[in-house]
């Protein structure tokens, strides 16, 4: 628990005050995970995960399978779902280990829903600054969220090593296309989940197991035009009972905030329904946190370390790299470790026991 208080504080998350969250039920076939969800029209539709049948679900409010839908596609990996006002965007885009050259989004339109085969279309697509293609657990190129926005779809990166949440764009239209970066958003946690209402962008995911059980989290931003207000984003986290590897997010009609979870050690997959509270949100950092410069290329100092303490530094995995004491200026040298990210463990100036998120470039 203590891990799970220091990762609050650690990344600046607000805590939504009074929080109501109501479990709309326990994931079952053959709906036994849900890896993506959108709302259409007031009505929720969710998919599996790869492996799972290729079928849309259509949910009702209480989280009950009202209605289906099956594509004449594999459900290789799919990892979300988006539409705009006359089609749905399934995203066969899981990448775990970075290898895959077959990245496709499938494409049918609305009035296809509830039909038992629907052919379609195909947007296949690469990453235009993907040239390494070596299979890796902290890869750059898997996705996991989508929306739809005008005439284009905008996909969020994992981003397992840098730690930077890529934004790619791509055309709606069938065919083969390169995905381009558009935009970089950096929410304190690897994206698995994006909703687009309006121009509020609502991010889901996890923080990596380090040292302490996934810790789920939601992210919140204005994008205009395909592009990140920087400076407008906030990180929530989620106090409830049930899984923490949270997948999929969306906006209801009503303002409450609808997520998802797949099966994590012992947690069953599940649905869930945040009611936000009417009082604004409390900042609960503690004041004098922070590493300068983040992202560093050589050496960072810690803004408030307690006196004569050491400081340790993990690998996005959670390896110890290195055990250091600062310099007399409150400096550490990191111009020998590889880019990427890290996780730095201290003890501040009040005795707290700070973990906090360093990306080496």
């Amino acid at each position: 628990m203590r891990k799970l208080t220091i990762i609050a504080s650690l990344l600046a998350v607000k805590a939504l005050s009074a929080q109501s969250i109501k479990k709309w039920y326990n994931l079952s076939t053959p709906l036994s995970e849900i890896s993506g969800m959108t709302l259409w029209q007031n009505r929720y539709f969710v998919h599996g995960d790869g492996g799972s049948p290729a079928k849309i679900f259509e949910l009702d409010t209480s989280g009950k399978i009202i209605g289906s839908t099956t594509l004449l596609q594999p459900n290789n990996d799919w990892e979300d779902m988006t539409a705009d006002a006359t089609h749905f965007f399934v995203g066969d885009f899981g990448n775990n280990n970075g290898i895959r050259k077959d990245l496709k989004i499938l494409k049918f339109p609305a009035e296809s829903l509830g039909k038992s085969h629907v052919m379609p279309e195909v947007i296949s697509f690469s990453y235009a600054d993907q040239a390494d293609f070596t299979s890796g657990t902290f890869t750059n190129y898997d996705c996991e969220a989508m929306v739809a926005h005008a005439d284009s779809l905008y996909l969020f990166s994992k981003s397992k090593a840098s730690g930077i949440c890529r934004v790619y764009s791509l055309p709606m239209a069938a065919g083969t296309h390169i995905a381009k970066i558009s935009d970089t958003v950096q929410p304190p946690f690897w994206v698995t989940g994006a909703h687009l209402n309006k121009n509020r962008l609502m991010l889901c995911g996890y923080v990596p197991n380090v040292m302490f059980s996934l810790t789920p989290l939601l992210y919140t931003c204005e994008m205009k035009n395909g592009r990140i207000q920087h400076g407008t984003g906030s990180p929530y986290s989620l106090h409830y009972t049930g899984t923490k590897q949270v997948e999929t997010v969306c906006l209801s009609s009503t303002g409450s905030i609808i997520f998802s979870g797949e099966a994590y050690s012992g947690d069953s997959a599940a649905v869930f329904e945040l009611i936000l509270p009417s009082a604004k949100t409390k900042q609960i950092q503690p004041k004098g946190h922070g590493l300068l410069p983040n992202p560093a290329r050589d050496r960072f100092k810690l803004k408030n370390i307690l006196p004569g303490s050491g400081c340790g530094i993990y690998r996005a995995d959670g390896k110890l790299v290195t055990s250091e004491f600062p310099d007399y200026y409150g400096q550490l040298n990191i111009a020998n470790l590889p880019d990427g990210m890290y996780w730095v463990e201290y003890t501040d100036g009040w005795g707290n026991l700070i973990l906090e998120r360093l990306l080496k470039i």
